[in-house]
């Protein structure tokens, strides 16, 4: 590994962008006809397994199947509650992992231009880079457009596509565990790298 304070002071930090996407967030109190509420983690300890495994299970309980009665209000309170949820990853997270993978980026480049000494590790700097760079495109092709569907639920959606609801909701999630398994690879494989050296 290199000498370079600033280098690792960088990797240092990537590596905890990293773990800070994965792990569990402090998510917005939801507040719902079903009186959910999901209590406050520690702020900064992630995002993805809590959208996963605890925001989108939380809004979907007990929710009606197409047809009945109470889906079309369910529904619609899905969409309006939808941007409470995804805003956090949009205007904190998607910077964080644009950090992360110009940062990897960088530390990897600056290993490498040190010579043949150095070669043997700024490989595992550049499969986090691209790792954090494939969490952003997955972000930007895959899942935006769901965060879209979701969103109109709250108001422009046809009959047809208030039945799909949970269906995109749920698609979401599992969508969303490779925002969850790329930066605790990328964060996992850096560490490796910074401290074996």
């Amino acid at each position: 590994m290199s000498d370079n304070i600033i280098v690792k002071s960088v990797a240092g930090t990537c590596i905890t962008f990293s773990f800070i996407l994965a792990g569990k967030d402090a998510s917005p109190i939801l507040k719902n006809q079903t009186a959910l509420k999901l209590t406050k983690t520690p702020p900064f300890a992630g995002n993805a397994i809590t959208q996963s495994y605890m925001t989108v299970p939380a809004l979907l309980v007990s929710f009606p199947p197409p047809g009945s009665p109470d889906h079309k209000d369910r529904a619609r309170l899905l969409g309006r509650q939808w941007p409470l949820c995804w805003t956090v990853g949009n205007q904190f997270f998607r910077p964080i992992s644009t950090l992360g993978f110009l940062g990897y980026a960088y530390a990897g480049y600056a290993v490498y231009r040190e010579g043949m000494l150095a070669r043997s590790d700024w490989k595992l700097f550049g499969v986090a880079a691209v790792l954090h760079l494939t969490t952003i495109l997955h972000s930007a092709l895959n899942m935006q457009p769901l965060n879209d569907q979701l969103e109109a639920l709250a108001e422009r959606s046809s009959e047809k596509e208030l039945g799909e609801a949970e269906n995109v909701a749920r698609k979401w999630a599992n969508w969303n565990r490779l925002r969850l398994v790329t930066p605790v690879v990328a964060g996992s494989l850096a560490l490796w790298n910074l401290l074996s050296l």
